[in-house]
């Protein structure tokens, strides 16, 4: 792959040691030759992303997240590092990245591209959501009622605490939680999860990658929903909601010898190692 020869680099200060950490990557990347831009603002300037070659987030997976719009807009690939508890998306540990950031930038990575949710309100805005898009009742202690199309056709009525949609790369997150797939990041599809469902047999759906979903409120008197695009409320709660796959992905750069599965195994303790594979 091309030598990364510009960097945008965002940083979450809230982490306490994310200042240091940035300034440490910086010198060390200026060394190979990478020119370093910096942010520690949070949401991060518009375009603030334009014209670098790669993009590396310092924080957990909120930060990860939170340059996903950039990311997709100008195609720049991603990288994290976990600075933050869990880091299924943000995958370098501090060491890990001392260790590779100088052959990351000299080209030595894979590129991987990931599915993205692109949500269309009522009023005719959109927001794009890598994990996941949650719809529930505004008040949490009551239960909503909604409908779902596929491409125009009835799937079915869900009663119950809400619905999940889920990229692959969200599977892991609250969709897992609610029990829900995991859903190998590779394949392009849409992942629909009821929460708590009042009819046990309302289980997930899977929907190939041109389905354009529809979610409709059936609760007369419900005007608005509480609606979120990967952890963030949206202003617009209002139904019908449509939910289709982006027409462009995530880039996410990674390292030569990644495996999904390792990061599988490490992040939810499954027991058993790779020795006999």
């Amino acid at each position: 792959m091309k030598a990364i020869k510009t960097l945008a680099l965002v940083v979450n200060t809230n982490k306490p040691d994310a200042r240091a950490l940035a300034q440490s990557f910086s010198e060390e990347a200026e060394r190979c030759g990478t020119h370093v831009h910096t942010t520690y603002e949070y949401p991060i300037p518009a375009d603030f992303l334009k014209g670098a070659d790669a993009c590396c987030t310092i924080g957990g997976d909120g930060t990860f997240l939170s340059i996903v719009k950039e990311s997709v807009t100008h195609q720049v690939p991603v990288f994290g590092i976990n600075d933050g508890k869990l880091g299924f998306l943000a995958t370098f540990s501090v060491e890990e990245a001392h260790g590779q950031l100088s052959k990351l930038l000299q080209g030595d990575y894979k590129l991987v591209h990931r599915p993205v949710l692109k949500c269309h309100f009522a009023d005719g805005s959109s927001r794009l959501a890598l994990n996941d898009c949650v719809i529930k009742h505004c008040s949490p202690s009551r239960l909503i009622h909604l409908k779902v199309r596929s491409n125009g056709q009835f799937v079915n009525e869900y009663y119950g605490d809400g619905l999940i949609l889920a990229t692959p790369t969200g599977s892991t997150a609250y969709n897992l939680s609610a029990g829900g797939p995991i859903v190998h990041p590779d394949a392009h599809v849409i992942v629909l999860t009821p929460i708590c469902p009042h009819t046990l047999s309302d289980r997930s759906i899977t929907f190939p990658h041109d389905v354009s979903l529809e979610i409709l409120c059936e609760d007369a008197y419900l005007k608005e929903a509480l609606i979120s695009t990967d952890g963030s409320l949206c202003k617009n709660t209002s139904l019908p909601l449509t939910v289709k796959l982006a027409q462009q992905p995530l880039p996410l750069l990674k390292p030569l010898g990644y495996s999904y599965f390792n990061v599988l195994r490490s992040k939810l303790k499954w027991i058993g190692s790779n020795t006999l594979a």
